[in-house]
């Protein structure tokens, strides 16, 4: 899976911070050609310039996954640009906590149109290009509470675990023609997604609180997510697809 000049084309959404930019970096460090979108120019601005700062380079776009339009444009000039697209990261999220009694229908509708409608955009738009090469692999982020309960997140939930079912699903139906579809779930990682709407002092508190109860007494960090992300789109996961994979200090055992 190599373009014409020999580099991996790879793409990744809400690559403007945490994760995503995380697995940018250590994908541009071993060669592809990205392309990165997000809804936060300037973050996606800094990703850039980082990766421009070891001599990689990187195609920035915002773009809102929600919109189709504007995904199926991203990937066409990605695909006229470079000629293909053989691997896909798809990591855009948001989060909006709250009771499940209490919580808005525009935050449930926030968090599935966004992380699973979205990504449902994106690998639907990419599949076409691929099942025409025969070749790709798509990495989706879910979470741990694809599998667990969550309290005060009924909406992310019920949107990780839908991406844990797209994920099997389209494992299923694009292993014969030579696609894998794995996921990630990764456990809690110290990102901006995390640490947002807490003040400092309740991000130390929620910090300590949560470190005492994970088996590695400690957060993660996205570069060690960026590793599995990695590792899955790469000839070395050849015969692993519709998995979830945890990167999660042990939060999660199953």
């Amino acid at each position: 899976m190599v373009s014409g000049d020999g580099a991996t084309v790879t793409i990744i959404t809400g690559a403007g911070s945490g994760i995503g930019r995380a697995a940018a970096l250590r994908l541009a460090r071993r060669g592809d050609r990205l392309a990165l979108c997000d809804l936060d120019e300037k973050g996606l601005r800094e990703t850039a310039r980082q990766i421009e700062g070891f001599s990689g380079s990187a195609e920035i776009a915002v773009v809102d996954v929600r919109n189709r339009p504007g995904v199926e444009n991203w990937c066409a000039e990605v695909i006229q640009k470079y000629g293909k697209i053989d691997y896909v990261f798809c990591n855009a999220g948001v989060n909006a906590r709250g009771q499940a009694a209490e919580m808005r229908l525009a935050d449930w509708t926030l968090l599935l149109d966004t992380h699973l409608t979205g990504t449902f955009h994106v690998c639907q738009t990419v599949l076409r290009d691929m099942v025409e090469r025969k070749a790709g692999a798509i990495v989706i982020s879910s979470s741990d509470f694809a599998i667990v309960g969550m309290r005060y997140g009924a909406n992310y939930a019920a949107a990780k675990t839908g991406l844990y079912s797209l994920t099997k699903a389209l494992a299923l139906e694009f292993a014969p023609r030579g696609i894998r579809v794995n996921a990630i779930g990764p456990g809690p990682i110290d990102t901006p997604l995390l640490r947002g709407g807490r003040s400092p002092a309740e991000w130390e508190e929620f910090r300590r609180e949560y470190e005492s109860r994970l088996p590695m007494k400690r957060l993660g960090k996205p570069e060690e997510v960026a590793a599995v992300v990695d590792f899955l789109l790469s000839d070395r996961a050849a015969y692993i697809t519709g998995q979830l994979l945890h990167p999660n200090g042990g939060q999660v055992m199953w």
